[in-house]
């Protein structure tokens, strides 16, 4: 065997393991990826879920259900329980809208909060008083997307029976 064989063999090796050391990186990317979206998903559902349930405990769910009737009305702490879970629910809804973005997150879950907010919270007087007086503390995109979904709103709708 010549030196010219030896060397084509030797390129064919080569290109071989070039082949399969792509495809593992490839392998690996692709996995690396799964990951990242498992995680952003079960962060998304974990703080969605601690969030939920702070507005339902205690004194909370008769303040949000005040709020939702008359936001103007509530005073002190009131006021401030009701701003601050209503905040804190649109900065996870945000926060799954930035994951949605960068691919983390599929269409579901923004979708699922839309429905969520459409259903239980928009058709209600006090949320979108509060609303006007807070959308200025989010993104524009944020912004837009509550204004979509207002307009999607029924707004004779009374899925909690406090109208």
């Amino acid at each position: 065997m010549n030196w010219d064989a030896i060397g084509a063999i030797a390129e064919v090796f080569g290109v071989i393991g070039l082949i399969i050391s792509i495809g593992y990186l490839g392998l690996q990317v692709h996995q690396g990826n799964r990951v990242a979206q498992d995680s952003a998903f079960q962060g998304v559902f974990s703080i969605t879920l601690d969030h939920v349930r702070g507005m339902v405990e205690g004194d909370n769910r008769d303040i949000v259900i005040k709020g939702l009737i008359d936001y103007d009305n509530l005073k002190g702490s009131e006021k401030i329980a009701f701003d601050h879970l209503m905040i804190g629910l649109i900065t996870v809804i945000e926060s799954a809208l930035i994951s949605n973005d960068m691919g983390l997150l599929d269409d579901e879950q923004p979708d699922g909060f839309a429905y969520y907010i459409r259903t239980r919270l928009m058709p209600y007087s006090g949320m979108k008083d509060w609303w006007v007086d807070t959308k200025d503390l989010f993104s524009p995109a944020v912004q837009s997307w509550v204004a979509i979904q207002m307009s999607k709103t029924d707004m004779e709708s009374d899925f909690l029976g406090i109208k």
